[in-house]
């Protein structure tokens, strides 16, 4: 039990140690939550109990925004634990999955020594997290599922035991529901083609919306399919109305997934038997499936793609294509790798913003951002736009403003469209649109984590 754990680690200790999952201190007779824990459970308005992961030195908020500052002063700061946690949460920023696993379990190694029982701590679980989400940025879909649905099996039960909420929702731990045994799941593999250059293909979907639209023909199991190259995405979205074809697995469902508008979006999950793109063939590619209308290749694909490089015509990628671009990647994610984004250093107005590069948002604006609420003049001048996302169009509230910017040298003078928040704070803050490729190129390279726009 929990309780047994707790009962053997002092108070003090238990406090020094503080959480990012939980701080909990024990005394003689009853069990007491610290503060810093109970601004992690929240209750809903629909009834529902909410887990999430929080922590006093701006940790894991950092690791979500993209700004490695908090993360690089803890890791400085040589405290145990915290500066443990920061070396794992900055090394995965900087798309070194493998020195983040091995800082994990360091962070394991820091605890065991700490005594307890290992399988119910609640910071050994988060290093846990951290290294499943890992195997997903640094491996492949399957890597990702097997390392999740083993965690929630270890942990769910007796977490919920512990506070006495059966139904008790992990924001941060993805629910995993499959159909299949874990060792039934079909592997991922890839036949590269040295170099692909792939052009986009005109649409008439958005003939109103000025901007670069990178929609690029696929085969889907041998299909002529149009998919949006959508940075902004993490797992890739495939219309229901495909499934009518069959020649789908379906595998199950992640309950806790959002789609780009912050919604938990539910839909099950298939595998495709064969995606094509350019000469390059992927086998056994997972897909979440939805009511939308578009077929979207997220990161979770893209970030396959050895020397991608974007432009405003279309993308060259493979282990031969030409690469210059030297510059250390910087990567958002939450810590189980349900999201994860792109992140450039936006300086304006002689001060710097961590943007997340979205290219499925298209439009005239080279910059995009949700807030809060508008000012009394911005409340006037606001009009209701719509907008295609992948559960379909959506009606926002924005205005537009003009904005001076320099992304990795670039100088850029153009508008930002700020849209009033409808949803909660899971979307990003602050976004590059597609609309920069008219400026510039984008590229990206996981293997040598470098990433630049030029």
């Amino acid at each position: 039990m929990m309780y047994r754990y707790f009962s053997r680690m002092p108070a003090w200790k238990a406090l020094g140690v503080v959480c990012l999952w939980m701080a909990v201190s024990v005394a003689a007779e009853a069990q007491t939550i610290s503060p810093e824990f109970t601004r992690t459970i929240r209750h809903n308005p629909d009834g529902s109990v909410t887990l999430g992961m929080g922590d006093k030195a701006g940790i894991v908020q950092g690791m979500h925004a993209g700004d490695p500052h908090a993360v690089q002063t803890m890791l400085a700061s040589q405290t145990p634990f915290w500066s443990l946690l920061a070396a794992s949460v900055l090394a995965r920023m900087q798309g070194d999955f493998t020195q983040s696993d091995k800082q994990a379990n360091r962070m394991v190694a820091y605890l065991e020594r700490e005594g307890g029982l290992r399988d119910l701590e609640p910071l050994v679980m988060y290093a846990e997290i951290l290294k499943a989400g890992n195997a997903g940025l640094a491996g492949s879909w399957k890597d990702w599922l097997v390392a999740l649905h083993g965690l929630q099996g270890k942990y769910e039960k007796p977490l919920r035991d512990f506070f006495r909420i059966p139904s008790l929702k992990f924001i941060n731990m993805d629910h995993i529901t499959l159909n299949v045994p874990t060792e039934d799941l079909p592997t991922p593999s890839v036949d590269w083609a040295p170099v692909n250059h792939v052009d986009y293909v005109k649409t008439s979907q958005r003939k109103a919306v000025p901007g670069i639209n990178p929609v690029v023909p696929v085969l889907i199991n041998q299909q002529k399919v149009d998919a949006v190259l959508d940075t902004g995405v993490f797992i890739s979205i495939l219309p229901n109305e495909y499934l009518k074809s069959g020649g789908f697995k379906s595998i199950g469902k992640v309950s806790n997934s959002f789609d780009a508008e912050g919604r938990s979006d539910t839909g099950p999950l298939v595998v495709v038997d064969n995606l094509t793109i350019g000469k390059t063939v992927f086998h056994n590619v997972i897909f979440q499936t939805t009511t939308a209308k578009k077929t979207i290749l997220g990161l979770q694909i893209l970030k396959q793609f050895p020397h991608f490089h974007m432009t405003d015509t279309g993308v060259t990628f493979g282990p031969a294509a030409e690469y210059d671009c030297h510059r250390a990647m910087l990567l958002s994610s939450d810590p189980s790798a349900n999201s994860a984004y792109l992140v450039f250093p936006v300086v304006s107005d002689q001060s710097v913003r961590y943007a997340y590069l979205d290219s499925g948002n298209i439009g005239d604006a080279l910059f995009f951002e949700h807030v809060p609420y508008f000012s009394p003049e911005e409340q006037k001048q606001a009009t209701s736009f719509r907008a295609l996302t992948t559960t379909g169009v959506g009606t926002f509230l924005a205005v537009y403003r003009p904005m001076t910017a320099t992304v990795d040298g670039v100088k850029l003078t153009g508008k930002v469209q700020k849209a009033l928040r409808h949803i909660p704070s899971l979307i990003p803050d602050f976004l590059l649109t597609s609309a920069l490729l008219q400026h510039g190129s984008f590229y990206f390279d996981f293997p040598t984590h470098t990433l630049c726009y030029k």
